[in-house]
């Protein structure tokens, strides 16, 4: 039985946009997750198409299968999707990565692509390994192991200089000749440190998508670039840093890239409601009568107009973020949110006719105590007697390049208690949705480690549990407490910010 004629092919048969191409280079894009979820990726589908359009250079996806213990019993080699040829058998096996999670999938994809998953262990018979997404902008450290090469920041100026050092390399050290020293290139074999992110000009901008689908998590949406970067001081979020400058794009820029035929559109950014041109973009396409969706809108921006628009282009339920359980530590992450925009919001859903208000906050923020759980609660129910109100609920996980870095994880325990709490006291009043506070743990782990955190994860990527960390970390003497962490105890590596109980940020603002 063909894994590729019985599970690739009849997603390839419902997409379009696809790219077909035949060239002396062979490029493998590699999203380390299920299909459905590398196909909502709009970064993943720029670099594809960019590829693509490279001269002599033939670029095919290849994503993890849903299920990889069951594929692997087939053995069979794992198909690209446009051909169905070997993932493996290619000159450079690219991978674009988003989830610090998805750390252990990334390993288990060069597995089953038939590379052997340590850089040390390859030669110049292999493709060349790179490695590139918003993880690697965030802690590029512990894909040190198995890259040979780290994009940090924007692709679109590298991939033409990629493409270029494929085609004369002689060599994997010719290919690094080429490319050394290129803004965002990262080669673990000769840095230790990260370089400076590479960061595109506005005139290469907007991103748009190549390929649309039903099959992915944003069924058949065709997906444009409203903004890069974020105008806001926010904190904890490495948009500002990780994406660079804010560069908004112009709506007639928007409107040109959007082809006819898309039904759905979704306009991507980090704070579209700060976006000049959201209303008119929006009102363009839903007066055509296509659905819009939007990815992020800001509490204290929203107005009767805007939601009028979204409501005309099919959303039922309004989502806005609190990122905090109360004003207090909203101020302390310097949102610019209150608790009477998340009223207005919620009386402005109501009274438009939409279903329903969905909140996003974090939970674990370092001075955070019974006290804000408490407002968090008394906020939930008011917003309850307006509309009907969804909490979805993440602990806290404190990133490089933030001001909170430095600051300790809140503990599992601690988390826990608190989930627990909510859970009790607002069960008929809100839908809970909340994310493991000993998955945000081992996320936590992975977006502090070094190269050593890629070697536990390697340890154990076929077996992946809780437990199987906590026993890989305790071996390589990592030093992180599950139930309470302590940050001033992590050994850190090269580039990052010395160990301290808590960042200076947070000092001047806890209170």
């Amino acid at each position: 039985m063909s894994y590729w004629r019985n599970t690739m092919k009849p997603l390839l048969d419902d997409e379009t946009g696809t790219m077909f191409k035949h060239a002396p280079v062979r490029v493998t894009l590699a999203f380390p997750n299920r299909y459905s979820v590398g196909m909502a990726s709009l970064g993943f589908q720029v670099i594809y198409r960019m590829f693509n359009n490279e001269e002599g250079v033939a670029c095919e996806r290849a994503f993890l299968p849903d299920d990889v213990d069951a594929f692997e019993k087939l053995g069979q080699p794992l198909p690209t999707v446009e051909t169905g040829r070997e993932a493996g058998d290619c000159e450079l096996f690219a991978m674009s990565v988003s989830f610090e999670l998805d750390l252990t999938n990334i390993i288990r994809m060069l597995d089953v692509a038939g590379i052997h998953p340590l850089r040390e262990k390859r030669d110049d018979s292999d493709a060349i390994v790179m490695i590139g997404g918003p993880l690697t902008s965030s802690n590029p450290y512990p894909l040190v192991p198995f890259a040979d090469v780290i994009v940090i920041g924007d692709g679109e100026q590298i991939i033409p200089v990629v493409s270029d050092a494929l085609r004369e390399a002689t060599s994997r050290q010719d290919f690094y000749d080429l490319i050394d020293g290129m803004p965002g290139i990262f080669l673990p074999a000769r840095h230790t440190h990260e370089p400076t992110w590479a960061t595109a000009p506005k005139e290469l901008l907007p991103a748009y998508s190549q390929i649309v689908t039903p099959h992915s998590e944003l069924s058949n949406m065709f997906l444009v670039e409203a903004q890069r970067g974020c105008p806001r001081p926010c904190t904890f979020c490495l948009a500002r840093t990780m994406y660079g400058p804010n560069r908004n794009n112009g709506g007639q820029e928007l409107l040109d890239v959007i082809p006819d035929w898309a039904q759905k559109v979704g306009l991507v950014g980090a704070a579209l409601s700060d976006f000049p041109h959201t209303k008119f973009v929006g009102r363009t396409l839903t007066e055509r009568g296509v659905k819009l969706g939007v990815s992020s809108i800001r509490a204290d921006t929203v107005d009767e107009e805007l939601a009028e628009i979204l409501k005309a282009g099919g959303l039922r339920t309004f989502t806005v973020a609190s990122d905090a359980p109360s004003e207090r530590l909203r101020r302390w992450l310097k949102k610019g949110i209150t608790t009477e925009d998340l009223l207005k919001t919620a009386q402005i859903s109501r009274d438009l006719g939409f279903s329903g208000l969905k909140v996003y906050m974090m939970i674990g923020l370092g001075p955070e105590n019974d006290d804000d759980i408490t407002e968090l609660i008394a906020f939930t129910k008011e917003l309850a007697g307006i509309n009907r109100i969804a909490l979805g609920i993440s602990p806290f996980v404190p990133k490089r390049h933030t001001p909170h870095f430095a600051d300790p994880f809140g503990g599992v325990q601690v988390i826990e208690g608190r989930l627990k709490r909510i859970q009790k006291e607002l069960r008929r009043t809100a839908e809970l949705r909340n994310v493991s506070a000993k998955w945000a743990w081992v996320e936590s782990v992975i977006a502090r480690g070094g190269p050593e955190i890629g070697m536990a994860a390697y340890t154990l990527y076929r077996n992946e549990s809780i437990g199987a960390w906590k026993k890989a970390l305790d071996e390589i003497g990592w030093v992180d407490e599950f139930g309470d962490n302590d940050a001033s105890s992590i050994s850190l590596p090269p580039g990052q910010y010395g160990g301290r109980e808590v960042s200076a940020h947070a000092e001047g603002l806890a209170v």
